[in-house]
């Protein structure tokens, strides 16, 4: 339902009205139309009520039904069978209106009955149903007051009551709803200029139709009613069915025309006419419904296209869509920014990428296609001119509908180097020596690892340098100048530091150096080096006072692949040796080489 039609009348104002429209339709009905003294042949009351109900709370659902009750009690005891009879049939009509409404709701609480298929074909159904219900209990009263069979009566009851509600019950819901009001009040003056062109071609069609006795054109009002329904849509598909009824109304009233002609009783001509009636509303107001939600679908797809087309222009991140074969179909701005071309439809992922990777961003293309749906990311580096750019990008297949191939690749790309930086300078500061500046032992590790795995093939010197009598220095000059002294080791340290010689700062006075590429005579010198460039150190503490420092060193040349922590340990032995021989020298690790049985010992311990 319309939720602003909803705010249009106040509850009481609106059962006021349909009360009175409900009064006036089912008298003039029961007036024109009980041929023979017996029902009348057309009635509109049930679906008035019916509309009222589902458009109200069902709070106010007895109040209604009880005003409807009496009305119809009056409609029927001035124009029907009198009074005698006219409270029990009032029962089983405003039993049908209810019966009506209850069935509507629970079959579509949604509500959508004239604004979709699935809820027009509900509202069919309930009307039918609903007609049924009551069609019995008002046979049984009409065999009462009439003379006839009760399975006569119950037919016509059924015939009557159900094309009339099928017939009113879109207009009379339309109205109640707000949407007739709405189309007319807040359209704009084109719209209802159209809507009236259309009614006044309808009513010539109809004239022509209904009133000329040489051919039969009663299908000619169908043309106009399809086209007022596919251009104004429920409200022109109703308004034109009223137009045409109306004129074939006044057809049958007067004789004229096409109801001249045929050969049937006028209480015949009544029920035709409601089933031609019928026919026509079974025409329009689908197609109509049909329409108005094709509208709503494409409306939809504009807007998300729209929104597709905001994203794409204005996002940062490089967003595209490949095809089966991984080319490009459409790209964003920033896609064609990223690539540094004007159009890079019908080229690969990988022109994207340093030419080095392609092989990579194929292999997971291919990867993708095997789970379609499964996201996959990678990330890489290109060469931007001088600078280096890091590319994140997240891919996935796009699995086709019949579920045995895939229609693309969705892919988004995403500058990551800002990231990528912070990552680095993480990672650095947790691998720093916070008071020297040199690399920490976590990083000292993990530099030394892959070189000592590979070290029996290319041997390596682990050399440890501790500073002598260091705590001596804290204790006598105090800790600021004990840091002092150990930021001008680290000085030394990386002016000593070159290709194939990596320094790092273990922890307290204890250092290490791993020395690549080099033969034992050279770490022998490398460590010489250090050890007297550490004992030509002038410091002076914040006080002014100078004092010097030595520092030992343990040497060892690992040729047999081992941990770092192993390493260390080989090394350590050396540099027990160097204190106990006075400090301030140089002590190298028995043998040349380290044996598998010296590890295995080391190890072991």
């Amino acid at each position: 339902m319309d939720n602003d039609g909803e705010r249009i009348l106040h509850p009481g104002l609106k059962i006021a009205a349909a009360g009175a429209a409900f009064f006036v339709i089912t008298s003039l009905t029961i007036a024109w139309s009980r041929f023979g003294g017996g029902l009348a042949l057309v009635w509109p009351g049930s679906a008035i009520l019916a509309a009222l109900l589902v458009v109200l709370p069902r709070d106010r659902w007895f109040g209604s039904m009880l005003f409807f009750a009496i009305l119809s009690s009056m409609a029927t005891a001035l124009f029907g069978f009198g009074p005698k009879v006219a409270a029990p049939l009032a029962l089983v009509n405003v039993f049908e209106g209810f019966a009506m409404a209850w069935i509507l709701r629970r079959l579509r609480p949604s509500g959508d009955w004239l604004e979709s298929v699935p809820g027009l074909e509900r509202m069919i159904l309930g009307i039918v149903a609903g007609t049924v219900l009551a069609s019995l209990p008002g046979g049984l009263l009409a065999a009462w007051i009439v003379a006839g069979e009760w399975q006569s009566h119950v037919f016509d009851w059924f015939a009557s009551h159900a094309l009339g509600s099928l017939l009113c019950f879109p207009l009379a819901l339309l109205i109640l709803n707000g949407v007739m009001r709405d189309k007319i009040t807040r359209g704009s003056s084109m719209v209802v200029l159209e809507c009236a062109g259309h009614c006044l071609l309808i009513a010539c069609i109809s004239w022509v139709s209904f009133f000329q006795t040489t051919l039969a054109l009663l299908f000619l009002p169908i043309v106009p009613l399809m086209y007022a329904a596919w251009r104004c849509g429920r409200v022109g598909a109703t308004l034109g069915l009223l137009t045409i009824a109306a004129f074939s109304a006044v057809s049958l009233q007067a004789e004229a025309g096409f109801f001249n002609q045929v050969e049937l009783s006028l209480a015949s001509e009544v029920q035709f006419l409601q089933f031609y009636l019928a026919i026509l509303l079974l025409l329009a107001l689908p197609m109509s419904v049909a329409l108005k939600q094709h509208r709503l679908v494409l409306a939809e797809l504009e807007a998300k296209r729209a929104l597709e087309r905001l994203v794409f222009d204005n996002s940062d991140d490089a967003l595209l869509n490949l095809d089966v074969d991984g080319k490009v179909r459409y790209c964003s701005a920033a896609a064609r920014r990223l690539c540094g071309k004007t159009d890079p439809t019908g080229t690969g992922l990988a022109e994207f990428f340093d030419p080095l990777d392609e092989h990579l961003v194929n292999l997971t293309l291919l990867k993708a296609a095997e789970n379609p749906g499964k996201t996959r990311t990678l990330e890489r580096a290109v060469v931007d001119h001088e600078d280096v750019v890091w590319l994140e990008t997240k891919l996935s297949a796009v699995p086709h509908k019949d579920g045995r191939a895939i229609a693309g690749y969705a892919v988004t790309i995403r500058d990551i180097t800002a990231r990528k930086h912070a990552e680095l300078n993480a990672v650095r500061e947790a691998e720093t020596d916070a008071l020297t500046g040199l690399p920490n032992r976590r990083a000292f590790i993990r530099h030394a690892e892959p070189r000592l795995e590979a070290a029996e093939r290319r041997p390596v010197g682990m050399a440890i340098i501790d500073l002598d009598h260091f705590k001596s220095i804290n204790d006598t000059h105090g800790h600021p100048a004990g840091d002092t002294a150990l930021r001008e080791v680290a000085r030394v340290m990386r002016r000593l530091s070159r290709p194939g010689r990596f320094f790092a700062r273990l922890g307290g006075e204890e250092f290490a150096v791993l020395i690549e590429q080099a033969s034992l005579a050279d770490m022998i010198a490398a460590s010489e080096e250090v050890r007297r460039a550490l004992g030509e150190l002038d410091l002076v503490t914040p006080d002014g006072v100078r004092f010097r420092l030595t520092a030992s060193v343990g040497l060892a040349r690992i040729a047999t692949s081992v941990s770092a922590t192993e390493a260390l340990r080989i090394a350590d032995g050396p540099l027990y040796r160097a204190k106990a021989a006075g400090r301030n020298r140089v002590e190298i690790a028995t043998g040349i080489n380290i044996e598998r049985r010296e590890l295995r010992s080391l190890r072991a311990a």
